[in-house]
């Protein structure tokens, strides 16, 4: 499945979204859960570089936070309030699931984004020389 759009960062963003090579949407992203290919197996693009660090962990602990914090309030707020033990084990066992599922998808959009924007995405080879 090939995502076409006419901006290019959008169009990379969400192939990467989708798990998918960014520049040709054909090839997978992951060789693993959060391993990120060398290259693209169809058309060859490398990715082996880029790293997107702290970035898709950020986005999944803000989007898994709104979403189980606005249902355990919700819940909480009616009636029909269920004991703790049952909403602790509803609620971690929610976001356990949400963050394995939305981690890597985070990271394939962030990984696309930095491809698309063509920044290095690697740390530097050597520290830089400071002259006093």
């Amino acid at each position: 499945m090939v995502y076409t759009n006419e901006s290019p960062l959008k169009q990379a963003a969400v192939r990467g979204l989708m798990e998918r090579c960014p520049r040709c949407g054909e090839g997978k992203l992951f060789r693993a859960y959060l391993k990120p290919v060398e290259a693209c197996a169809s058309c060859g693009e490398a990715f082996g570089h880029i790293r997107a660090d702290d970035g898709p962990a950020w986005l999944t602990v803000m989007v898994v936070g709104h979403i189980a914090v606005g249902l355990l309030l919700t819940l909480e707020s009616t009636t029909l309030a269920a004991p703790l033990w049952l909403s602790l084990a509803l609620f971690c066992g929610l976001s356990a699931v949400m963050v394995m599922a939305l981690l890597p998808r985070a990271k394939g959009l962030f990984i696309g984004a930095i491809w698309q924007m063509g920044a290095p995405g690697s740390e530097r080879t050597s520290a830089p020389v400071v002259e006093i």
